[in-house]
């Protein structure tokens, strides 16, 4: 217990001492209150924008476009992954398209979402689905060619072939990869849809961050930036949590390279 508390207070120490100057240099003046809020009045901004305002409701829409984002780009990028880097001629069909179109600002494609299918809520899962899966897939498909060949071998030689040597050597062998991929996809996909929201939605976090800088509401905003942050720390937490139930013969595999 002793341990693990002492691992806590390494990882909550500096953001506790951020947040205690950044109080302590607000409410004295070193920081410009119009610019700087104070975190304990972001606080009190953002619990009554949900409990009183827009807040509630564009939190929820946000949740539920990562949800359906990030479902999607799962499934479909971990099984384009898989296969191109189990089969040659599926990455030589895939690994082309993935690498060209992977460092390409997502955010930059939304106008042609737009144009496709119209705006709304396809166009802006949609660009948050890209970021992620294609994420996903170079994520997958390395920790697939990382996989010892010795360990398949000798898989293979003990009955592993066929549908088994998918879920009991591949999936199993290519599980801490494949989850750290996933947080990452997560990751991208919040990134890009909040930077979706922003440009080109009129509801969600994004949206609620533009509207309140045009009101040159800087509480409101930090608030709307603070619940992003809580998203993004909560699905950390989450897969954080989930590592050792779903990878039980890993030892602290996710938890090295945060």
């Amino acid at each position: 217990m002793s341990q693990r508390l002492h691992s806590w207070g390494q990882v909550w120490l500096i953001p506790v001492i951020v947040v205690i100057v950044w109080e302590i240099a607000t409410r004295l003046g070193i920081l410009d209150q119009r610019f700087f809020i104070p975190i304990s009045d972001i606080l009190a901004a953002a619990y009554t924008q949900l409990t009183e305002g827009r807040l509630g409701g564009d939190l929820l829409i946000t949740l539920r476009r990562l949800g359906v984002a990030f479902a999607f780009a799962a499934v479909t990028g971990v099984a384009v992954g898989v296969a191109s880097g189990v089969w040659r001629w599926v990455e030589l069909l895939v690994r082309p398209v993935a690498d060209t179109l992977y460092p390409l600002p997502k955010i930059a494609v939304l106008p042609l979402f737009i144009i496709i299918v119209g705006r709304g809520e396809v166009a802006f899962i949609l660009t948050a689905f890209a970021t992620a899966f294609f994420q996903i897939i170079i994520s997958t498909r390395g920790a697939v060619k990382n996989v010892d060949s010795e360990l398949i071998e000798a898989g293979r030689n003990f009955g592993a072939t066929g549908p088994r040597y998918f879920t009991k050597l591949l999936f199993p062998a290519i599980a801490p990869g494949l989850f750290n991929g996933l947080r990452l996809g997560l990751a991208t996909c919040l990134i890009t849809l909040v930077a979706t929201e922003f440009v080109g939605a009129d509801t969600g976090l994004g949206a609620m961050i533009f509207r309140a800088g045009q009101q040159f509401a800087v509480d409101q905003m930090y608030a709307g930036l603070f619940l992003v942050g809580v998203i993004g720390l909560v699905a950390n937490l989450l897969f954080l949590a989930l590592e050792p139930v779903l990878l039980p013969w890993q030892k602290g595999g996710l938890k090295e390279s945060t």
